[in-house]
């Protein structure tokens, strides 16, 4: 067992004496814990321990039993918060003097790090020990490769039960996938709209995934050429993984690269290439997604399998039409501009025009009718209500698994006092993509209206996991909680 005590390097550079205090009083909490679990404490080191055990059920009771007193001493009025990570391993070791050696020492050291402050981390082999006799959930990890390890290792977490609550709510229970902004290295700086296009795609893609976590695109967006590295960006937006990649596009043929990187590592943990024909867009989107999943080890249900195979394929010419409008769209909800919502709808019929089978422009044409009819005064609102709804209707006509026109359906019935069916639709839409920041929100909205605060503030949660920088999903869920 390898222990370490979180933040000491940072204290002591600002209050070196509350730091030496913090390290003489962890070192006085675990010892004796060291000794009751028939642990050798063999060494100090720095502000941690190295620690033998004469078995691994021993060692992770141990670990366990340390948590639980430092989280109960954390819980005491004006105590300065100590956190511990801990790492344990399996293995052989070689004895030489009152030290030991070897590679299971090694690896014991490279796990300790992967643990949350406050957490535990342990092996495949511990695993094997353990379960089923420990009366906490062991959570297994992506595949790590170790510094100096030479092959992948099997991780596991153990889910300690102040952290339950926290950690199976759907947003953060699952594994967390940011998807940044994809370059856009085409010949032509105004095929910019593509490149944004085809990240927004792969989220809505990797969304409707019920495994995963993804990052919604408002909150990625500010990341485009940031200077932060992958390690601060997961740490702000609180994922595991982050996919990134660059888009080419010249004339009907495309390039899209892509990598899968893991924030603790910061090491490539997939990379791949796609040379095709514009017309092999979805396939391309569809190829990818199942890669991540793959990857990430996210077993898709059948549903989400039916709907990769199944997505409705769409004239390219249309489909760029449609990716303009969503590009206006986007622009318009931070510029609040009526001309450039009136620029997407134009794509969006332009879309519809050239390919009348296209679902989601019948869907984002319903969103710019119901933006413009609710924020800017001209037709009767019965007028552009029915051209919602008709837009919509005809959307999910063509595509009944389009979670973003089912969300879109809900809102204009909101709008309509329909509640009942408007639950309805926002539940169908999340069945279909979970990771829809606004469906949650909106969703929300509608529990506070019929007044069940407990299951809003569910949503509002889910709405700021999925969304980390939604203020519309912040100021929501401060208002829920000072009402309740």
């Amino acid at each position: 067992m390898f222990t370490d005590m979180v933040g000491s390097t940072a204290l002591a550079q600002t209050n070196e004496t509350e730091a030496l205090r913090l390290r003489d009083e962890q070192e006085d909490l675990l010892r004796p814990l060291f000794a009751a679990h028939q642990g050798r404490a063999i060494k100090s080191i720095g502000d941690g321990f190295l620690v033998d055990f004469d078995s691994a059920l021993h060692a992770i009771q141990c670990a366990i039993h340390i948590q639980e007193r430092i989280h109960e001493r954390n819980g005491r009025l004006g105590a300065v918060p100590l956190y511990l990570r801990i790492g344990i391993h399996l293995g052989d070791v070689e004895v030489r003097g009152t030290d030991i050696f070897g590679d299971s020492v090694n690896v014991a050291s490279r796990i300790e790090p992967l643990a949350e402050p406050g957490g535990i981390c342990v092996t495949e082999p511990v695993f094997g020990q353990v379960r089923n006799k420990v009366p906490h959930r062991l959570e297994k990890l992506a595949p790590q490769s170790l510094k100096g390890i030479r092959y992948p290792v099997d991780i596991y977490r153990v889910v300690l039960p102040w952290k339950v609550g926290r950690e199976s709510s759907p947003d953060i229970e699952t594994t967390g996938l940011a998807v940044l902004p994809f370059t856009n290295i085409s010949p032509d700086p105004n095929d910019a709209y593509f490149a944004d296009g085809l990240t927004e795609e792969l989220i809505t893609v990797l969304s409707q995934f019920g495994g995963l976590r993804v990052i919604a695109r408002t909150s990625v967006m500010p990341y485009r050429a940031s200077a932060k590295g992958v390690a601060q960006i997961g740490a702000e937006l609180r994922v595991s993984s982050i996919l990134e990649g660059s888009v080419r596009k010249a004339g009907n043929r495309l390039r899209v690269t892509a990598q899968l990187i893991d924030v603790r590592s910061e090491g490539h943990v997939w990379a791949k290439a796609y040379d095709r024909e514009l017309d092999d867009i979805f396939a391309v989107q569809s190829e990818l997604a199942r890669a991540v999943a793959e990857v990430l080890k996210v077993e898709l249900r059948p549903s989400e399998e039916t709907r990769l195979k199944t997505r409705p394929v769409v004239r390219p010419d249309s489909y760029l039409a449609y990716l303009r409008g969503q590009s206006h769209v986007n622009e318009a909800a931070w510029r609040a501009d009526e001309d450039t919502l009136r620029d997407a709808q134009k794509e969006f019929e332009r879309a519809i025009s050239l390919d009348p089978s296209n679902a989601s422009a019948y869907s984002g044409l319903a969103t710019v009718i119901h933006l413009l009819g609710s924020g800017w005064e001209g037709a009767p609102r019965s007028d552009w209500v029915d051209g919602a709804r008709r837009a919509v209707a005809r959307a999910i006509e063509l595509d009944p698994g389009l979670a973003q026109a089912h969300v879109s359906l809900g809102l204009i019935r909101t709008g309509d006092y329909e509640y009942t069916s408007a639950e309805e639709e926002f539940k169908v839409g999340l069945a279909a993509n979970p990771s829809d920041s606004f469906a949650h929100l909106w969703y929300a909205n509608l529990l506070m209206d019929r007044g069940r605060p407990e299951e809003a503030l569910l949503q509002f949660r889910l709405a700021e996991g999925a969304d980390p920088y939604s203020r519309d999903a912040l100021f929501g869920l401060v208002q829920l909680l000072n009402w309740l």
